[in-house]
């Protein structure tokens, strides 16, 4: 039994994959990269930090202070603000939702 068939296939289909070029496009992109970071100076510490000199006193100058002092502070408060956000929101457009006569409740399966 001849496999003629199948070693034909193997070899023309990967240069009809989308798959392959994809592979081939990240490899070669990817190399342009790696050369571009190269022989150069080692980095030194980069330190970012608001100027908060000329502002008011008030809630934007408390979280630049935070985000200047303490990073993990700073991290744990946006995390905390993002969560009460989402709570806010949901539950205003669970409302506006509900005005409009649609119900977001608990589907109930009957079977």
């Amino acid at each position: 039994m001849s496999l003629g068939w199948a070693r034909k296939a193997r070899t023309a289909r990967p240069l009809r994959s989308p798959w392959f070029w994809g592979a081939l496009a990240a490899a070669w992109l990817g190399t342009g990269d790696a050369l571009a970071a190269g022989d150069g100076k080692p980095v030194t510490k980069i330190v970012n930090v608001i100027d908060t000199r000329n502002m008011a006193p008030g809630l934007v100058r408390w979280v630049s202070d935070v985000y200047n002092t303490n990073l993990w502070l700073y991290g744990l408060l946006v995390v905390c603000v993002m969560a009460a956000m989402g709570a806010v929101l949901g539950t205003a457009f669970d409302k506006a939702v509900g005005l409009l006569g649609i119900d977001l409740g608990r589907l109930d399966h009957h079977e």
